[in-house]
């Protein structure tokens, strides 16, 4: 079985028209031959920000779409396709001169980029002449000789060889230009700035000369605030010939490059470098559009003039004379010969019945119907349909004035059929253009959908990371993967980025089915992105695929890449999502440094909490006997009255019996050891519901709720625990207390200082019961 090769696409700028008309051309192609094909994308939209708010922008970070380029390492790439052109507008000087160098390893077509070291096949479209051509037109048609130009960016290939041809036609015919009536674009939209700086300092120009539509677009508008008629007032030029600038008013003269064919041609000419091909160069022709933006009158016929030599001409021989013809009207020359084949299958079909009878409108209307509903049908210009169309229509009458018997009816019918095909086109567009309007309403609801699904998740990471992706069936995503860092990786503005070495895949969705991994059971990704090696590659079947690669960041901070099989008409809907997630992951992130904050703070808390703890028994407590100190006794006993405010509480004296003979005959060491004893004592006999102190050296204090029975009750389990110690103890002394006791009843008037003088009374009065010495 051949083997299937993977073609992967570097594209900078994804998000202009013409790019866009050149990923289509690439994604069309490949559903045709069996190829995968891998977009690693950069989209850039600062150009937006600051034609609203201005250059000094604050948080831009568009240049975090650059490290995109260096996840091609990762997958397995047989070749690339490298679109310089939109590349180099946003890669640094210093990065743009080694960039090329780090894929010289790789087979790869270069576009819109000339290769000086004959180590790649490069595309380029024939600039220099195109725009030699078109400005020449302006001078040599028309007479101009007062011209300003809207250039592209420097640095880039394309734009360079259009300014050196405006340069060398000024040079040709001696026209005054220098670099004061240059003003350097983005080849965006965002050129206000630009445009009107040119008309300011030059109000009496004749003719702006653009280096594309996009940014011709712009000046039209700009042009039509101060009252300025396009194509009459002045003229305006582009390069490229997107879609819109047949529908422009007036339409633009412009340059055709035909993105959408030089994508294809990539395609094919990467497919033969994976074959073992020979690298070559190719410049497409460009051909210039004549339109009414540079004065010029719009011309009423295209076909050419038929000779009639008999009064019947058959309908298939006016058909067959004007085919091709209207296929230069919708198609390029240079347009990839299966889709020629398509469009002129379908116009044949539509052509097949003589419209000059009646039975040829339902004819018409399936015919049109089966070229709106094909993949076809998406790929032509509409507006060029019905134009062509309609000077059709219009050859068809003249053949029919040319007789020497018009035939009345026919020429009514043929007018029929003209307005039929323009309200059914027309309808058409519409339906389609609500239909996406719709589509994308619907779609940008659940972008917040999926942020707010993240957000609701994010205790539960493997939840969080499949509600990434759970939507994503439902916005037409064949299939994505969601790759994620082992941790995020800082990227800061002109310092050198590194690529992480490895990824994990986090979560999978192949159609509706959506699997997320535990940690730890996650494939690790090293030289491909996916355990086999490929990337967005549909599970169910072995067919091929075209997938998209878009960073996760948020601010500095990179977590991965969303893989994802997509049409690129998707891919602004996509690129939302991805900075949705990638939002989202900061959340989670700032969400997890936040509990290991919290936790480190609660174990601070608990270590100063535990240290207090050591310092107030330090301070409170007797280190002797582990019982309270008199000062920690006595914030205890306020604090026992308060909350026993109106009950009453027994408070016990109790007092060492001749500690002072037990030190003088046996040392202070068995004196300590008669202390702790008696401290024991107290605090078994009190219980836990008591607070017990020692208040002097050989003297202890206990309070406990009660009465005074319980007082009594008390002294006396003290006086047996004595005894029974005694009996059993081998020390040559008794080790007895002699305990007092007073009851008091708890509350705000109650002055504890005083209340313990009466418990001391009772233990002076037990202290003339205790034994004369404490020998045995």
């Amino acid at each position: 079985m051949e083997k299937r090769y993977t073609i992967g696409v570097m594209v900078g700028n994804a998000n202009s028209p013409h790019t866009m008309d050149l990923m289509q051309g690439i994604f069309h192609t490949a559903q045709s031959i069996d190829v995968n094909i891998v977009f690693f994308l950069g989209i850039h939209s600062s150009y937006y920000y600051k034609s609203y708010f201005g250059e000094d922008i604050e948080d831009d970070y568009d240049y975090q779409f650059n490290v995109v380029y260096d996840y091609q390492a990762f997958a397995d790439i047989d070749a690339l396709i490298i679109a310089y052109g939109s590349l180099c507008i946003f890669l640094d000087e210093n990065e743009s001169s080694v960039f090329l160098k780090k894929y010289k390893d790789k087979p790869r077509v270069l576009l819109e980029e000339r290769d000086q070291t004959g180590e790649a096949t490069s595309i380029i479209a024939d600039n220099y002449n195109g725009m030699y051509t078109i400005t020449e037109h302006l001078i040599r048609d028309h007479g101009f000789s007062n011209f300003t130009y809207l250039a592209g960016p420097h640095g880039n290939t394309d734009a360079r060889e259009r300014r050196q041809a405006v340069y060398d036609v000024m040079k040709k015919y001696e026209i005054p230009f220098g670099p004061e009536r240059i003003a350097y674009g983005d080849y965006s939209s965002c050129v206000h700035r630009q445009v009107n700086q040119l008309l300011d300092a030059y109000p009496d120009m004749e003719a702006m000369i653009c280096a594309n539509d996009v940014m011709a677009e712009t000046a039209y508008r700009e042009c039509g605030k101060r009252g300025l008629v396009v194509g009459k007032d002045i003229a305006i030029t582009g390069f490229d010939d997107w879609e819109l600038a047949k529908t422009m008013n007036p339409p633009l003269t412009t340059v055709l490059q035909n993105a959408f064919d030089m994508g294809d041609m990539a395609v094919l000419d990467a497919l033969e470098l994976c074959k073992g091909g020979k690298n070559h160069s190719i410049v497409i022709p460009a051909e210039v559009k004549i339109r009414e933006s540079c004065g010029c009158s719009a011309r009423k016929k295209f076909h050419k003039k038929i000779l009639i030599s008999e009064e019947k001409i058959q309908w298939s021989d006016i058909t067959e004379r004007c085919l091709n013809d209207i296929m230069k009207e919708i198609l390029s020359e240079n347009s990839n010969q299966v889709l020629k084949d398509e469009v002129q299958e379908y116009l044949r079909t539509i052509l097949k019945v003589d419209f000059r009878i009646t039975e040829s409108e339902d004819n018409l209307k399936r015919g049109l119907q089966s070229l709106f509903l094909s993949k076809t049908g998406n790929l032509i210009s509409r507006h060029s349909l019905m134009k062509a169309l309609d000077q059709f229509v219009d050859e068809c009458i003249r053949i029919e004035l040319n007789k020497e018997k018009p035939d009345r009816e026919n020429i009514r019918n043929l007018l029929l059929r003209k307005r039929l095909l323009n309200d059914k086109i027309m309808a058409y567009n519409i339906k389609k253009e609500k239909e996406r309007f719709s589509t994308f309403q619907q779609e940008s609801w659940f972008v917040p959908l999926i942020s707010k699904d993240m957000l609701s998740h994010m205790n539960d990471e493997r939840e969080m990371y499949r509600r990434a992706l759970v939507k994503l069936n439902a916005l037409n995503a064949k299939a994505s993967y969601l790759y994620i860092f082992e941790e995020p990786v800082a990227h800061y503005r002109n310092e050198e980025w590194k690529c992480p070495e490895k990824m994990y895949l986090v979560a999978r969705q192949i159609g509706g089915e959506v699997i997320a991994y535990k940690e730890g059971e996650r494939s690790e990704v090293f030289s491909g992105f996916s355990a086999d090696g490929k990337i967005g590659c549909n599970k169910k079947d072995d067919s091929n695929y075209v997938a998209t690669v878009l960073c996760l960041f948020s601010g500095e901070m990179q977590y991965g890449i969303l893989v994802t099989e997509i049409d690129p008409a998707n891919l602004s809907l996509f690129y939302l999502i991805s900075r949705q997630i990638g939002n989202m992951l900061r959340m989670y992130q700032m969400s997890r440094e936040q509990k290991k904050m919290q936790q480190k703070l609660e174990t601070l808390v608990r270590e100063i909490e535990e240290k207090n703890e050591v310092l107030n028994f330090l301070s409170e407590s007797d280190a002797l006997t582990g019982c309270l100190n008199r000062r920690g006794f006595m914030e205890k006993a306020v604090q026992m009255n308060r909350e026993y405010e109106g009950k009453e509480v027994v408070i016990l004296f109790a007092d060492l019996d001749h500690l002072k003979e037990i030190n003088d005959c046996f040392g202070h060491i068995e004196g300590d050891f008669a202390i702790r004893r008696c401290a024991e004592v107290l605090k078994s006999a009190a219980g836990k519901q008591s607070i017990t102190g020692r208040i002097g050296g050989d003297e202890f204090c206990a309070m406990f709720p009660g009465n005074a029975k319980d007082g009594q009750k008390l002294r006396e389990r003290i006086q047996e625990e004595n005894f029974a110690f005694n009996m059993k103890s081998e020390k040559p002394y008794y080790v007895e207390l002699s305990v007092g006791y007073h009851v008091i009843r708890c509350g705000g008037d109650l002055i504890i200082s005083e209340a313990f003088k009466d418990a001391d009374k009772a233990l002076y009065e037990e202290k003339k019961k205790r034994r004369k010495s404490v020998k045995k």
